[in-house]
C-alpha cells in the first residue's frame, strides 16, 4: 500500500464528511429504503430505555485484561474479540447477537447504514444522532465501510445536529 499524499487525504476526508452529511439528511427527510423502524422521540421512550448516551466497544485479540468499569452513568463499555475482515457494522451485529445487555437498530440507504438506536435509546432525529467514532476521532466513513483493526475502540455518542 503506497503513501497517501495530502491531496488524497483531503479528498478522502471531504468525501467522508459529505457521506455522513447525506446520510443524516436522507434520514431526517425520511427517504428510507431499508427496513422500517418506528423512531420514538425521547419523551416517548422514557421508562423503557437505558440512559446510555455513549457506548464504546474495544475490539482486541484478548479481552481478558480489558476494564469494563466506568464512572459515567451514561456510558457503557464492551469488549469483543477481534475477527479479521470484520466491519464496524458486523461487529455491532455480533455484539447484539452475543450480549443480552446490548442492542441496536439501524436504517439502510444508498449511503450505507445509519444507526438509529443503541440499547433502546432513540435520539430525537430532528436534533440528535448517534455519532460514530474510531479510537476517539469522528470517523470519516460509516459503520458499514469501516474495517475494524485489532485494538480499535469503536465509539458511539449522541451528538447534537448542527446546521
Amino acid at each position: 500500500m503506497g503513501k497517501l499524499d495530502k491531496k488524497q487525504l483531503l479528498w478522502g476526508a471531504v468525501a467522508g464528511a459529505i457521506t455522513v452529511l447525506l446520510m443524516l439528511v436522507t434520514y431526517v427527510v425520511g427517504i428510507e429504503k431499508g427496513k422500517e423502524t418506528s423512531v420514538l422521540s425521547e419523551s416517548q421512550n422514557q421508562g423503557n430505555y437505558i440512559d446510555d448516551k455513549e457506548v464504546y466497544i474495544a475490539v482486541r485479540s484478548d479481552c481478558t485484561d480489558y476494564d469494563l468499569r466506568t464512572e459515567e452513568d451514561h456510558m457503557r463499555k464492551y469488549c469483543l474479540n477481534y475477527i479479521d475482515g470484520e466491519t464496524a457494522f458486523s461487529t455491532l451485529a455480533r455484539l447484539d447477537q452475543d450480549s443480552e445487555e446490548f442492542s441496536f437498530d439501524y436504517d439502510e440507504s444508498d449511503f450505507g447504514v445509519f444507526i438509529t438506536s443503541i440499547n433502546n435509546y432513540h435520539p430525537d432525529v430532528k436534533s440528535k444522532f448517534w455519532a460514530f467514532l474510531v479510537n476517539g476521532e469522528m470517523s470519516m466513513v460509516g459503520v458499514s465501510d469501516h474495517l475494524v483493526q485489532d485494538g480499535d475502540e469503536l465509539g458511539f455518542r449522541v451528538e447534537e445536529v448542527v446546521f
